[in-house]
């Protein structure tokens, strides 16, 4: 269908056909000076993510901010200061052939999502106790990862903006792919950013009651800190049994079940705990369900961190000792989950990584 000066334009912004793509193709491509303006907006994102009720209490502050703790966890896994991630060489790269680089733990897993005061007074009773699997302090991990998630999405939504540009200078075939993929990452983009901000109101409720009975928890101790640490919230689409437990979809009226994922360490052992609002029961408790019953525990929820969690930290010494085809397999993990699809065979494994030495497991319903 031919479109007149006039019509809407066919990328769907609502703006006339000549104010938006017409002659798209003959104007200027955006300069590597915009996109390293973007990035560096991207970078500087800041904000007190405390609920509205206690922002009357912030220091104006803004610190960063880590969702692992560097003290009590990053240390005990680094070498001469310095752990591995995979994200930070994703975006150095700005490829598909990566491998995990270097990062300082002052700088691993950090955020500037909270001011001072409510980094301090939030968090203490976790960064500054050992871990005892309350439903305080379980309620607590979640709550900054649900926050730091959130940042993370908020920080990025003007970089879509970007990305929608950049099919200036291209041919229409081109500018209909950019177009395309523009509107899938933006539209999941805004779609988790309205779920996280539903799940954090309703962690600020029960913070404000003290009331935590609408949470859930699956807890598995190690006997050391874990040599992958990782604190994300995501919806998980399969089964450590290779079964569809949830379709995830760009609908804003299905709303996924949402699992929460930690691996730290604290007092000298390791600790990997799942969370969930009591509302998301359904898919979560399918995914621990065939998580328990796999032929190895520790090795297939290395599989769901690497293959579901950016926010990742790896052991130097224990991806050195690692064979090259483990260290392959590993990166081809992360890359399914991160930078392609990810299938329902992703989970399945039937080897050993080493990456967390089990010792039990504890369900915990609030």
């Amino acid at each position: 269908m031919k479109l007149g000066r006039n019509d809407p334009c066919w990328c769907g912004s609502n703006i006339k056909y000549k104010k938006c793509h017409l002659n798209r193709e003959q104007q200027q491509a955006p300069d590597k000076s915009a996109i390293h303006k973007e990035i560096n907006r991207f970078n500087s994102y800041k904000k007190c993510s405390a609920s509205t009720i206690l922002q009357h209490q912030c220091s104006n502050k803004i610190v960063k901010a880590h969702s692992i703790s560097k003290s009590s966890s990053l240390k005990y896994i680094s070498v001469d200061g310095h752990v591995l991630t995979f994200f930070m060489a994703q975006r150095a790269k700005g490829n598909t052939e990566i491998e995990p680089v270097e990062i300082g733990i002052n700088k691993a897993s950090t955020f500037t999502g909270f001011c001072s005061f409510h980094d301090k007074s939030l968090f203490s009773p976790f960064e500054d106790s050992p871990f005892d699997l309350s439903n305080h302090q379980c309620f607590l991990i979640m709550y900054r990862t649900v926050a730091r998630e959130l940042f993370t999405k908020e920080s990025c939504q003007n970089m879509f903006g970007l990305v929608k540009d950049m099919d200036k200078g291209r041919d229409v075939f081109e500018q209909i792919y950019i177009q395309d993929r523009y509107h899938h990452f933006n539209g999941s983009n805004e779609l988790t950013i309205a779920d996280l901000n539903s799940i954090k109101r309703s962690l600020e409720s029960m913070m404000l009651s003290k009331d935590y009975s609408q949470l859930e928890h699956a807890i598995f101790r190690l006997d050391r800190p874990p040599n992958v640490m990782a604190s994300a919230i995501g919806g998980v689409s399969f089964g450590f049994d290779g079964s569809l437990v949830q379709e995830i979809v760009n609908d804003p009226n299905r709303t996924p079940d949402y699992l929460c994922m930690n691996s730290f360490a604290s007092d000298g052992k390791g600790y990997i705990v799942f969370s969930w609002l009591a509302e998301h029961k359904t898919t979560n408790n399918k995914i621990i369900e065939s998580l328990i019953n796999t032929s190895s525990i520790p090795d297939s929820i290395l599989m769901l961190l690497i293959s579901h969690v950016e926010n990742i930290y790896l052991s130097p010494s224990w991806w050195t000792g690692l064979s090259e085809v483990s260290k392959s397999e590993i990166t081809e993990l992360y890359k399914c989950g991160g930078m392609k699809d990810t299938y329902n065979d992703v989970l399945i494994t039937n080897k050993n990584y080493g990456a967390f030495e089990y010792n039990d497991f504890i369900l915990l319903y609030s």
